[in-house]
């Protein structure tokens, strides 16, 4: 079934969120229809769907439900007994500053936390969004953004990027660690009591192992970005493009840094997207007069991705999202169409698919060929 423009209210019902659709006013003026379904299982958004999306103004997306189950409905003729695919154009009064990233694309953030017990990664940007959009679980503000909805749901989050990354643009130390894990437990608390936090006894040592386990690799990529900005922080030339992609690649192997690593892939995009304008290269943070701690936060923020591939496989069952307000970490993860995470002795594997806008054309083959036998 299909919809004209809608507006959606998710609502806690038992241990499952029910989700109320309500129509807006027909074309023949009569009142728009409305339809309340559980077990939702809603369709990630495509990177298209992101790159054209007005996030900080009311939402015009569309959307599509599969296998849902209608528990109340004032539309006839719908049988409850069965289980429907919806199709709608959702025209809300929301904003959507907070972008949740899962598997297969991304969904504004309450509508990525639809699963029951959804584990949300939250990165700094969201917590400072959090912190000022709520106090004792309660709005503040009259602006309207779907981030609002954690009000009313029994959200689950996971503070650990925000541990992990440190304010001091560089790796935090197990002192400021601890104290980046007080600071965020008192204030989402204070914002969303009704939150449940996924801490525990063993978070800080979970966290401080991760930084150690990541450490090496940070250092070499950190470099690996260094040496690569004053190539290409000023957009690249067409008749340059194939030089600095051989450079790029180089320089990879000289870091240690892997062809088919995150961070790889999107110094390649940064180089083979004309004028600069790859997500990407937002993502990296090229300017002039790059330093250690632009590339520390673009790496911070690639770990996070690495993160969360890393849920898809090890708990393949456990539904995850990344919550960010970071729209070009945002456009790079949907650009990527990374799938088939797979859990393996050496840790988890997955493929990727770029888009044309993260690596165009040729350069998309080009990509390929580093990993073809």
């Amino acid at each position: 079934m299909s919809s004209e423009p809608t507006d959606p209210v998710i609502v806690e019902a038992a241990d499952q969120q029910m989700f109320v659709f309500r129509e807006l006013t027909r074309e023949d003026g009569s009142p728009g229809r409305t339809i309340a379904f559980t077990d939702t299982n809603v369709r990630p958004l495509s990177y298209q769907a992101l790159a054209e999306a007005k996030l900080h103004k009311k939402l015009t997306i569309p959307l599509e439900w599969h296998h849902s189950k209608i528990v109340d409905t004032d539309i006839g003729d719908l049988d409850k007994t069965k289980n429907y695919n919806l199709k709608a154009v959702l025209e809300s009064e929301f904003t959507s500053r907070a972008i949740g990233l899962v598997r297969g694309g991304w969904l504004p953030s309450a509508l990525a936390a639809t699963y029951h017990r959804t584990t949300i990664l939250v990165d700094r940007n969201v917590v400072s969004q959090i912190i000022s959009r709520f106090d004792g679980g309660k709005k503040v503000g009259s602006e309207p953004d779907f981030l609002d909805l954690f009000a009313d749901q029994r959200v689950r989050i996971n503070p650990l990027l925000f541990v992990m990354e440190g304010n001091t643009r560089e790796i935090p130390t197990p002192v400021l660690a601890r104290e980046q894990l007080e600071e965020v437990v008192a204030k989402l608390t204070v914002a969303l009591p009704s939150a449940e936090l996924v801490v525990g006894s063993e978070s800080l040592n979970g966290a401080l192992g991760l930084i150690e386990d990541t450490r090496a690799g940070m250092g070499r990529r950190q470099q690996f970005l260094l040496r690569l900005a004053p190539l290409i922080a000023a957009p690249v030339s067409r008749r340059n493009m194939q030089a600095r992609w051989d450079q790029t690649l180089s320089i990879a192997q000289d870091c240690g840094v892997q062809n088919n690593s995150l961070v790889a892939l999107a110094a390649l995009s940064s180089v083979a997207v004309p004028n600069g304008r790859s997500p990407a290269k937002g993502l990296l943070k090229f300017k002039v007069g790059y330093c250690d701690g632009d590339a520390y936060n673009a790496l911070a923020d690639l770990r996070s991705l690495e993160i969360l591939i890393n849920l898809f496989g090890y708990f393949p069952d456990e539904p995850a999202q990344l919550c960010t307000a970071d729209k070009n970490l945002a456009l790079f993860w949907t650009g990527l169409q990374a799938s088939g995470f797979f859990r393996t002795s050496d840790g988890v594997t997955f493929d990727m698919d770029p888009v044309e806008e993260i690596l165009p054309g040729e350069w998309g083959e080009q990509w390929r060929s580093l990993f073809s036998v």
